[in-house]
């Protein structure tokens, strides 16, 4: 078997959107029932992978072998093909929020880096170790952030410390989730300063109410309402998510650990739903894969 890390990095706005509606939101984004943090689940994903492989010129073969049959293809003996490339969800790392200084800081949490701690160990990688934050505090990755009594971060105040282990990560993330590609260098540099690991109270409302949410409505033909208005809600672009990858021993091949290498590393990807609204752009980075 061969594991990879799939980084996303959000070029523009993304909805993967849930099954039901919350409040006011008819179309929400995916969810973790334990904690709330928002999510890509995996099925949603590999659908988005496999699709991207199709784009890209994947003969037919291939795409099953690697990511199953597609919806409504079936065997001949009327089974489904479930692929060997076991994809598991995109989990959140961070994500921006607005702030009154340097305009926006990615908030993080303990949770969040623990769950890509495990990630690289699976990689065979050792990767920063964790902070340490009270449940109404945060971290900073640099010490202006800790200049103040309260830092302003979405809707709330925040007290910030400086840490040598926040600045760890936001180095890893950097250069593991950017790279080093000149479109990416501003902002992998604002990534190596303005990350913020934020306590347990204060992370689960910032992922709540710094999300996008856009009203829309449905015209007909004499560009009158027919239908709305209805909102959705999408993570706003610069949201960085982390997905394991495993490409089990029968399609463990050169060939399909290069193809795959080609599809996802350093490639725009199409993810969740309004396509042709130039929603759902991400950037993919592969780590693993013996590389």
């Amino acid at each position: 078997m061969t594991e990879y890390l799939l980084y996303l990095y959000a070029e523009s706005p993304v909805h993967a959107g849930a099954a039901d509606s919350i409040d006011v939101l008819d179309l929400p984004v995916q969810r973790e029932a334990s904690t709330g943090y928002p999510v890509i689940w995996g099925q949603s994903l590999k659908g988005a992978l496999r699709q991207a492989a199709v784009h890209a010129g994947w003969e037919e073969p291939r795409v099953q072998r690697v990511f199953g049959s597609s919806i409504g293809e079936s065997s001949d003996d009327g089974g489904t093909t479930p692929g060997l490339l076991n994809v598991g969800d995109a989990q959140l790392v961070a994500m921006p929020v607005p702030t009154l200084r340097r305009t926006f800081a990615w908030a993080s949490s303990v949770i969040a880096l623990g769950r890509l701690a495990r990630k690289y160990a699976t990689l065979g990688s050792a990767a920063p170790q964790v902070p340490e934050v009270a449940s109404d505090r945060g971290a900073a990755a640099d010490a202006v952030w800790a200049a103040a009594n309260d830092e302003v971060l979405g809707p709330c105040l925040v007290p910030l410390s400086d840490s040598a282990q926040v600045r760890a990560w936001a180095q890893r993330l950097s250069s593991d989730a950017l790279g080093a590609g000149a479109p990416f260098v501003p902002f992998a540099q604002k990534l190596g300063t303005d990350l913020l690991v934020l306590g347990s109270d204060i992370i689960g409302m910032l992922l709540r109410e710094c999300t996008e949410q856009t009203a829309r409505v449905q015209l007909d033909s004499s560009k009158t309402v027919e239908n709305g208005p209805f909102y959705s809600e999408y993570l706003p672009a610069e949201t960085i998510l982390a997905a394991s990858l495993v490409l089990r021993r029968d399609a463990d091949t050169p060939d399909n650990r290069d193809a795959l290498s080609a599809l996802l590393d350093g490639t725009l990807l199409q993810v969740g739903g309004d396509e042709t609204l130039g929603k759902g752009l991400v950037w993919g980075r592969l780590l693993g894969g013996g590389k």
